[in-house]
């Protein structure tokens, strides 16, 4: 279980690092994204964004097959909530119950062409399926998080 999740934070770290930053044409569209917000504030949300879960990987890597001190499992647990509670509310809020005019022009901007699986609900944000793959990426790790932390030697 240890090893999984090691590999799936460093996996989550990895994506969050780079999503914005990228084009795979009907997945991701950094360049959209960065047309939208501009290439600096886009640099300076990646870096920003990318601290906590480079130290929830970095503590991964860092205590690889080593006792974890109980801070290690904690952060993991915190930082895998945070994640997922974000998503939730940058993503599924809007998509149930609407978004400010404002968000929704910007989502429809910022992620025109790639796939979507959830119906539309009006002209509500929802999120595509490359998000959708992360959000069920940071739902796992949660899971994982929490029974490292509960089953700690």
């Amino acid at each position: 279980m240890v090893v999984l999740f090691s590999c799936l934070i460093v996996l989550q770290f990895a994506i969050i690092l780079t999503h914005d930053l990228v084009d795979i044409p009907g997945w991701v569209h950094g360049s959209q994204i960065q047309a939208m917000l501009g290439r600096r504030k886009v640099w300076l949300a990646t870096l920003a964004n990318s601290v906590f879960p480079g130290i929830a990987a970095g503590f991964a890597i860092n205590f690889w097959n080593r006792p974890k001190p109980g801070y290690v499992p904690n952060y993991w647990l915190i930082y895998c909530s945070v994640a997922t509670l974000s998503a939730i509310g940058m993503w599924y809020i809007p998509y149930l119950r609407g978004a400010p005019e404002k968000q929704k022009i910007e989502y429809l901007n910022m992620y025109a062409g790639t796939r979507h699986v959830l119906p539309k609900r009006g002209d509500n944000p929802r999120p595509n399926l490359f998000h959708m793959g992360i959000h069920v990426l940071f739902v796992v790790n949660l899971c994982l998080a929490l029974a490292l932390r509960e089953h700690r030697t």
